[in-house]
């Protein structure tokens, strides 16, 4: 269920604060004999998100219902969208604040994002496979027929990535027998693989988001856990903000093997 703010009789937006990019939480040391002091930790907090509502009439009517969306503790989705972004965040609604005794009610509600991005609500998929025309006008077909395009595995694609580096998931599926499939990102020079040998229908799905990471293999049903079979050198790929080059290989059978790639897209600010 959702409910719409900006397009409602009902309310008005007047204020929304903790749109822009949070400050970042700067750790730091001071050595002895020397002036300032050296950097130790960076990271980006909690984001703070109040938005301030204007009630139209029936006012108590409209205010009850803030409470069902907005009821204190409640885990809540926010989405915002503008000529550039689409996207949403989420997080814990740390109260409803409103004094129903005046005139003019503006209700203010306070939403702690602890996962500070905001989110794209579409995600990137990139398949390594492109798809070759195979039908063009004018045309006849003889028998048997002919094929409309056909579906060619590559080993290479790019992505682009916003300004914030983000994890993603990762996909290998075997149509045969696929020996040790990688996953790499050139740009980053990292690669993500397991020894393990794929029969025709695995298919192993890896998670490398930070908080999220996951390893399993589906076959005939059953998923199993694979950090175990995590190959030397292994890492859980990131993807860097601006372009970057990726490629999967495998030890052998890697015409047997399609991998896709699935990321999304985290912003600053909005």
């Amino acid at each position: 269920e959702q409910l719409e703010l900006t397009h409602n009789r009902n309310y008005d937006v007047l204020d929304i604060q903790g749109t822009n990019p949070p400050p970042a939480v700067i750790a730091s040391s001071a050595t002895a004999g020397l002036d300032g002091e050296r950097i130790t930790g960076t990271r980006v907090g909690k984001r703070n998100l109040v938005i301030t509502l204007g009630l139209h009439p029936p006012i108590e009517e409209n205010r009850i219902a803030l409470y069902r969306f907005f009821g204190v503790k409640q885990w809540v989705r926010i989405y915002y969208k503008n000529r550039h972004r689409d996207v949403y965040i989420e997080g814990c609604v740390e109260s409803a604040e409103n004094n129903p005794w005046t005139r003019e009610q503006q209700p203010q509600i306070s939403i702690i994002c602890p996962q500070p991005y905001w989110l794209s609500v579409s995600d990137i998929a990139v398949s390594f496979a492109e798809v070759q025309a195979g039908f063009a006008f004018p045309f006849s077909i003889a028998a048997p027929g002919i094929p409309f395009s056909t579906r060619i595995p590559t080993d290479e694609a790019t992505v682009l990535i916003s300004e914030v580096e983000t994890g993603g998931i990762i996909r290998f599926y075997a149509s045969g027998a696929v020996t040790n499939p990688r996953f790499y990102n050139r740009t980053a020079n990292t690669f993500f693989g397991v020894d393990i040998e794929m029969q025709s229908g695995d298919l192993i799905t890896v998670n490398t988001e930070r908080g999220e990471k996951s390893a399993t293999l589906l076959r005939s049903g059953v998923t199993v856990n694979l950090l175990g079979d995590l190959a030397d050198g292994a890492d859980w790929v990131r993807f860097l903000p601006g372009e970057n080059k990726l490629s999967c290989d495998a030890d052998s059978g890697e015409e047997y093997l399609t991998c896709t790639l699935q990321v999304t897209q985290k912003y600053l600010g909005v």
